[in-house]
């Protein structure tokens, strides 16, 4: 199986004050639109390389606060139940602090890909439908992939062009900080190892032991570094280009690569 970086994901309070703070960091920031199944809209990092940064907020800011009330009353895991697959997977990270929070690898063959990742004993969900609604109006339509644990990435995998949800104009690719691309991504799990040999059991993954206890896993141009804690998931990620990013784009768990 073969699979490339797509995005990270990063959640942000406010979808038009994070557009300012990344365009006055030296970042091209494109309006995303809203999707389907959830509460959210997005805009858009892209980078030359292919891969982008997705900006992710609720559309209204007091569903974001409904998410945080619920997370502490017994009804947080029955409204979990009660969610779809896509809802599963993101109304958690919303309902945390903003910051770097999940991300995604692109494939084809999501159905092959799902049958071989149960053949080799992990449990998945999907593929599940997701659209989005860009600003002009063009329909966007995607199936992803969820795996059970929250430390592996989400699969991706187009409907329609991949053009149409990944703009590859240049000028849309181009940011004045020299921002090139997406590079390592770090994730917390609760058992390093154990995750660790998921990398390896699920994507063939090699591996590269660190003397931090941490490890990192290399998928192909994919790595990522596994190191432990809570909550499981995405936590940082590193971008190739800037020498430097202010402060309010660190505190979202993002890092200049140079």
């Amino acid at each position: 199986m073969r699979f490339a970086l797509d995005h990270v994901v990063a959640t942000v309070e406010s979808l038009g004050s994070a557009t300012a703070a990344f365009r006055d960091a030296g970042f091209t920031v494109l309006a995303g639109g809203r999707h389907e199944g959830l509460p959210t809209e997005n805009a858009l990092v892209v980078f030359a390389d292919g891969t982008y940064l997705e900006l992710l907020a609720t559309r209204e800011p007091r569903a974001r606060a409904e998410l945080r009330e619920l997370r502490g009353t017994p009804g947080w895991s029955r409204h979990l139940h009660e969610a779809s697959a896509i809802g599963r997977r993101f109304l958690p990270v919303l309902a945390e602090p903003d910051g770097t929070a999940d991300f995604a690898l692109r494939v084809t063959g999501l159905d092959r890909v799902a049958a071989e990742s149960r053949r080799r004993g992990y449990a998945m969900t999907g593929p599940v439908a997701l659209g989005r609604t860009r600003p002009d109006g063009r329909e966007l339509a995607m199936r992803l992939l969820f795996p059970g644990e929250r430390w592996l990435p989400f699969l991706i995998e187009d409907r329609t062009p991949l053009a149409l949800r990944v703009p590859d104009d240049p000028a849309a690719r181009r940011h004045a900080n020299g921002a090139r691309g997406l590079g390592l991504v770090t994730v917390r799990a609760p058992e390093v190892v154990a995750a660790a040999m998921g990398y390896v059991d699920f994507f063939d993954a090699t591996l590269t032991p660190r003397e931090d206890g941490a490890a990192d896993a290399t998928l192909g141009d994919v790595r990522v570094r596994i190191v432990g804690g809570e909550p499981p998931g995405a936590c940082e990620a590193a971008i190739a280009g800037p020498a430097s990013l202010p402060p309010a784009l660190e505190a979202l768990g993002l890092r200049a690569a140079g």
